[in-house]
């Protein structure tokens, strides 16, 4: 926590409306910690998959969304951590759930790298009887890094990007307004607000090798997708594909059919499906401060695919055409971009809560994230590797979180969550479910 302390702070809005983080060290907001133990042995939870559903009492914290609760002082709290002791001492589960506005996946897993750094280093010098230097390591959460290339003005942003940035509704000016602590109900009561269902897919590395391989020899002379191109593209291809059938279904119905007549086909209409892939901008802001930064520093690239992209034949050759704009993309994102975006975002004091409205209002949208690159199975308490690291069950619909599997095992694991039908459409895929050699819902 000395090394972390933005997770003792408290988010504040100050007279503008602009959200910051203030560490008071009189009036720490230290995070919620709680240890329980249960008659279940850890062979139990291997056996059940582990599921953390299986488990007999919830973890604490929140999914996605950091609300403020009476038994903690009416505080949103930063951060969460639940130790979770299996019968007879037979195996531990460490649940951690981390508010975005204070750090990304990159600072929580520097973090939780960090705890267990130090934990082993404690344990090495009792049976050592001595006391060696823990290793130093540099962190940094000064969020001038992102002023440093902030420019005075966004004019060369695409459409899509400019629109999210830059369009100023009264939701967005009144999320603004309120306090953060009503903010967060406001976004829980979003999230809860449609139907979603959880499922997982495991993809092995020799599957995914493969597909990357058929996609990359459609793939024009010059371009190497990357393995994050390609299985955004393929995502978007039987997302959408699943998604147009469920809203061609709802169309079906009678009395939907004559609205849609009535409307002159202006209702019911084929709509264009939005890709949003999470990055992590670190590397591209030119600033060496910027690799030691544990803030936020993900930045969501969207793009616009027509339901004609989405439904092309044969679909290696469509994920190439998918792919190849995904790459083009996720290359235009320099510092001259990235200086656009942050000046948008702090043009006016409520800028940073303009793309709510955006996101919210469109339902026909998938956002993939992509956290296989993160070292988790390395992290080491002085037992060992993990056997599982699972992202926690979330709130928000149309996301896709991609973990890596036990090395043990390898491949990587999927979760979704879709709306229902989508998601029953998506296992009725002959070219997805082919990729997947387990599933589980």
């Amino acid at each position: 926590m000395q090394e972390f302390p933005i997770f003792a702070g408290q988010l504040k809005t100050n007279a503008n409306n602009r959200m910051y983080i203030k560490i008071d060290k009189d009036d720490l907001n230290m995070p919620v910690y709680t240890d329980t133990c249960c008659d279940l042995e850890y062979s139990d939870m291997q056996g059940s998959g582990f599921n953390i559903h299986k488990l007999p009492v919830n973890l604490s914290g929140e999914y996605g969304v950091p609300v403020s609760s009476r038994a903690i002082g009416g505080r949103i709290k930063p951060a969460y951590f639940h130790i979770f002791r299996f019968k007879n001492n037979s195996g531990l589960l460490l649940f951690a759930s981390v508010a975005h506005y204070a750090v990304d996946g990159y600072g929580c897993s520097q973090f939780i790298s960090r705890w267990a750094e130090i934990s082993r280093w404690m344990q090495q010098s009792q049976s050592n009887n001595s006391v060696e230097q823990l290793p130093e390591r540099q962190y940094t959460f000064d969020r001038s890094i992102h002023d440093s290339y902030c420019l005075k003005q966004a004019t060369d942003l695409d459409a899509l990007t400019f629109e999210g940035l830059a369009t100023r509704t009264l939701f967005s000016r009144w999320l603004a307004w309120i306090s953060p602590e009503m903010r967060g109900r406001v976004f829980k009561l979003m999230s809860n607000a449609t139907s979603r269902k959880c499922s997982f897919f495991h993809i092995s590395a020799k599957t995914m090798d493969d597909l990357r391989a058929r996609v990359q020899a459609h793939a024009p002379e010059g371009i190497r997708y990357t393995a994050n191109d390609v299985i955004s593209a393929y995502l978007t291809i039987v997302i959408g594909q699943a998604k147009e059938k469920a809203f061609e279904d709802k169309w079906k119905k009678p009395l939907r059919l004559t609205v849609r007549a009535l409307s002159g086909n202006r209702l019911g209409k084929h709509k264009d499906l939005v890709t949003t892939i999470d990055m992590n901008i670190r590397p591209r802001v030119n600033n060496p401060d910027a690799m030691n930064f544990t803030g936020n520093m993900v930045m969501g690239r969207s793009i616009v695919f027509s339901q004609n992209e989405v439904q092309q034949e044969p679909i290696d050759k469509a994920v190439s055409e998918l792919a190849l704009r995904i790459n083009q993309a996720m290359a235009s994102v320099d510092l001259q971009f990235l200086g656009q975006v942050w000046y948008l975002q702090n043009k006016e004091p409520d800028s940073y809560m303009w793309p709510t409205w955006c996101y919210a209002k469109d339902n026909n949208k998938l956002v993939v994230s992509n956290q296989a690159r993160f070292a988790h199975y390395s992290i080491d308490f002085g037992a060992g590797s993990p056997d599982m690291v699972r992202h926690a069950p979330h709130s928000f619909r149309d996301a896709i979180f991609i973990m890596p599997d036990n090395p043990a095992t390898g491949g990587y694991i999927f979760e979704f969550k879709l709306d229902p039908v989508v998601e029953a459409n998506l296992v009725c895929n002959k070219d997805w479910m082919g990729l997947v050699d387990k599933y589980d819902s």
